[in-house]
């Protein structure tokens, strides 16, 4: 009835996202993995080619990204 019994859910974990090698937090590579088949194939090489290039750390936030990628995915 108010909830407090009911098996609590653990939180979603996805592998595709885990098991990638980019510089990118789990959240960012599927919000990116969802916008890749928008793009036509020299952008989506580009992405490729700005993500391997990328040399700092970990990008948790959209701000965070670098700005051809952003503007890229239309994410301004």
């Amino acid at each position: 009835m108010f909830g407090f019994l009911r098996k609590k859910k653990a939180p979603q974990t996805y592998i595709a996202a885990e098991r990638t090698n980019t510089p990118l937090s789990p959240e960012l590579t599927r919000m990116v993995a969802e916008e890749l088949p928008l793009l036509d194939s020299t952008s989506r090489a580009r992405v490729y080619e700005i993500l391997r290039e990328h040399t700092g750390p970990v990008i948790t936030e959209q701000a965070d990204l670098p700005e051809e990628l952003r503007r890229m995915l239309d994410l301004d």
